[in-house]
């Protein structure tokens, strides 16, 4: 009786913070006013512990990706995404900043961890005063891991028009554009720029031009080409993952890498002959979105960023690839069913090491043209 007595009080005495922390929201919910997002926030910095005060706006994406929620605070603003193939993603951000491709800050919180109990919390204490926000936040928080990434306040490809263009795409630019392109053939991400190899008409929205203290309405004026512009990033990029039956995907990844072999001697031919054949549909592809037409010194630049980075990546090495993909492992208590280590033993590390044989070759290929990178 007195166990039962003992659990009693503590219900009630639950049930009494509850209904004093639900008192205390009501009485905050009308001093919280959300504001529009803005696109030049500053981006929040200590990656080591997010903790966001005061949130000032949040914004889900309406760029067509689920699950992309901005959030401004008085610390900054940053990038949540609630991702099913979190372990997958974080591998290609690690993997990126290891190959020296411009990418953004990234972190994973687990279902476990205070650190996304107490932003969860946050976020959903900012939205109480708008219900249909609020609604939506509740369902779409409900997932055992939070994607935290780096916000970067910038342009994407449509904003890269007029006077702006010729600004914008200088020799550095061109070349890590090269880079990024260098990576996408070895993660075989064809949503980001048109090539031979990839079926794919090209996705804009990955890329992106960060610009340095600058106000949302003159970031956003096609017409201002005199902004302080930064890097530009990859964002956002995808890879091919192990299927259950390979037999078909390994034909299917058998003929990506011939393709690729192909694409990268004649893109070495292209080189060395100053030509611009292999870079057709890059080239369409930028003037499409931009009104801006690259010239062939300016494709050749990015063909050479192309080339170094497929060295690059040779020199990096199938054995450092693994060694990223291990370091991501979390302990089994961690993990929430099993998705995290699931996804990604899903990273197909065969398929990237026969792709490190074929730029191997085209590099002994062309080692004449390489030296010269």
């Amino acid at each position: 009786m007195k166990q039962n007595k003992y659990i009693k009080n503590i219900h009630l005495r639950s049930k009494e913070i509850v209904e004093q922390q639900i008192e205390q929201q009501n009485v905050n919910k009308s001093q919280v006013q959300l504001q529009e997002f803005d696109y030049a926030a500053k981006p929040y910095v200590d990656f080591d512990f997010i903790k966001l005060k005061n949130i000032k706006s949040i914004k889900m994406s309406d760029s067509g990706s689920r699950g992309v929620i901005f959030i401004d605070s008085e610390q900054g603003a940053i990038v949540l995404k609630l991702s099913g193939q979190v372990g997958v993603e974080l591998f290609l951000n690690k993997l990126a900043q290891a190959l020296d491709i411009k990418t953004t800050q990234m972190k994973c919180l687990k279902w476990c961890d205070v650190e996304m109990q107490e932003l969860r919390n946050d976020i959903l204490f900012a939205a109480s005063t708008d219900e249909v926000l609020s609604h939506r936040l509740k369902q779409k928080l409900k997932v055992a891991y939070f994607e935290i990434i780096e916000y970067i306040p910038g342009l994407q490809l449509y904003c890269f028009q007029g006077e702006r263009a010729k600004k914008i795409f200088n020799q550095e630019r061109l070349f890590n554009l090269g880079k990024i392109i260098g990576f996408d053939i070895f993660i075989h991400n064809g949503d980001r720029f048109p090539l031979p190899i990839w079926r794919s008409v090209g996705n804009a929205y990955n890329i992106i031009l960060k610009v340095i203290d600058e106000k949302q309405e003159d970031m956003f004026n096609i017409h201002n080409a005199n902004l302080n512009f930064d890097c530009i990033y990859s964002i956002d990029p995808s890879t091919i993952l192990k299927q259950l039956d390979s037999s078909i995907q390994d034909k299917i990844l058998n003929t990506y890498i011939e393709k690729v072999q192909k694409f990268l001697q004649e893109l070495c031919d292209d080189v060395k002959k100053n030509e611009s054949k292999c870079l057709e549909a890059f080239q369409d592809f930028i003037f499409e979105q931009t009104q801006y037409k690259l010239n062939d010194n300016e494709l050749q630049i990015v063909k050479k960023g192309i080339l170094y980075q497929i060295q690059k990546i040779s020199q990096f090495g199938i054995e450092n690839i693994i060694k990223i993909k291990q370091e991501l492992i979390v302990p089994d208590f961690q993990d929430w069913m099993d998705s995290y280590n699931n996804c990604l033993n899903q990273i197909h590390i065969e398929f990237h090491e026969k792709l490190i044989k074929v730029f191997t070759e085209i590099i002994n290929t062309n080692s004449e043209l390489f030296q010269t990178l």
